[in-house]
């Protein structure tokens, strides 16, 4: 990494430790690579990456946070979305196992929808690395009640580690350019404090 590119980390994630929503955002990311690897610090950068800010889908009233990729996927991510510079909501994105949860839990997707209102479940078939196994999850924090719903799902090691183990054997991240590792260390070093 270039002496800019890393001092462009730097700045993203100074920006980003910023937000209100930071504390959320390091417990999610490390509660994902908790379930998703025995020692996510050894696949750092390799079979994992981490981006703060992106450019990603960015518009004058909505950023993305971060993007944890695993593989070539991107498996978990939360966008802003502001008006006249204030912002107005939170979007979480979560990508598990389908078959996983659906026998986790024992309700098809369909079933999940009518328990889970507030969430949206949506079968990600098209996602060639999950070899058709992948469900996106998405809610938004506006929605009273969604991160209720959110938190009781079992998303955790039976349900994250299949997919994420199948996408870390698919080759590296197409984003591990942009591999914020002053983010990563942060979340890695939480990770290590809560245990």
């Amino acid at each position: 990494m270039s002496a800019a590119e890393r001092a462009a980390t730097d700045t993203t994630f100074s920006r980003l430790r910023r937000d209100p929503f930071f504390d959320v955002v390091v417990d999610l990311v490390a509660g994902y690579l908790a379930s998703a690897f025995d020692d996510p610090a050894t696949g750092e950068g390799d079979r994992w990456t981490l981006t703060c800010l992106p450019s990603t889908g960015r518009t004058a009233d909505h950023e993305r946070l971060f993007a944890l990729g695993v593989g070539p996927m991107e498996v978990l991510y939360i966008d802003r979305y502001t008006e006249g510079g204030e912002t107005v909501d939170y979007r979480t994105v979560l990508v598990a196992s389908k078959s996983a949860l659906v026998d986790r839990t024992g309700w098809s997707l369909d079933e999940l929808s009518l328990r889970y209102p507030l969430l949206k479940f949506r079968s990600d078939d098209d996602e060639a690395a999950a070899g058709g196994d992948a469900v996106v999850i998405d809610w938004f924090l506006s929605d009273e009640g969604a991160d209720d719903q959110f938190f009781a799902l079992p998303l955790d090691e039976t349900t994250i580690g299949p997919l994420a183990e199948r996408l870390a054997g698919e080759g590296p991240s197409p984003n591990a350019r942009a591999h914020n590792r002053s983010f990563a260390r942060h979340v890695l070093d939480a990770m290590t404090d809560g245990d």
